[in-house]
């Protein structure tokens, strides 16, 4: 592990994340992390995280506050959140499918050497402003993306079901009846039929 790759390397990604967050409402940029801040709360934030071990960096995002969070709160379904912490969306890039972050399975980006660090930084520009910010805003208030993004990784939302039931409720995610369909076979998203399916159904 070469200490000046990674201190070059978190230099040049603070400026990279000053340029995303400029172009968001509400996003700041500090030190390996970008902060979100609605109502001048700061209540979700996408982070690096680097692996010494492997010499290499993941992504993390957590979001724990804002209008879908706070109408989440006020249901005490009947099972267990999916997540280990108190947010209603957590995600780590060493667990996503995609791919998106890092380009591999492993979900992580090794240090880049000097010769690299544009690159890469160019890169992770590109992935955080097209798809990791607006995911994360879409957790704050709903958006017309709010409910696909729940049924393509509902694993990564505390209640799917509630989350669902409070993003079409507060207005601004679009719902239509086959996102519903899909929500009520899924039991990814449907943990307890009794409890769930009537707050899915009932946007209907």
């Amino acid at each position: 592990m070469n200490s000046d790759n990674r201190v070059f390397f978190e230099s040049e990604l603070l400026k990279e994340l000053k340029v995303v967050a400029a172009k968001f409402e509400g996003v700041v940029a500090s030190k390996n992390k970008l902060k979100f801040k609605h109502e001048k709360k700061v209540v979700a934030e996408l982070f690096f995280e680097h692996l010494a071990r492997v010499d290499s960096y993941v992504l993390g995002g957590m979001v724990y506050g804002g209008k879908i969070f706070e109408c989440v709160s006020n249901f005490t379904p009947p099972y267990k959140s999916n997540l280990f912490n108190d947010g209603c969306f957590s995600f780590i890039s060493s667990g996503e499918n995609n791919r998106r972050f890092s380009g591999d399975s492993g979900g992580a980006i090794k240090t880049p050497g000097p010769n690299a660090i544009g690159e890469v930084c160019a890169h992770i520009g590109l992935v955080l402003e097209e798809f990791y910010v607006p995911r994360v805003l879409a957790c704050i208030l709903p958006a017309k993306r709010t409910i696909n993004d729940v049924l393509s990784s509902p694993d990564e939302y505390s209640y799917p079901a509630v989350f669902i039931h409070c993003a079409a409720a507060l207005g601004g995610a679009s719902v239509d009846k086959s996102q519903v369909e899909e929500a009520v076979r899924s039991k990814k998203v449907v943990k307890n039929k009794e409890y769930d399916i009537p707050l899915l159904t009932g946007l209907l």
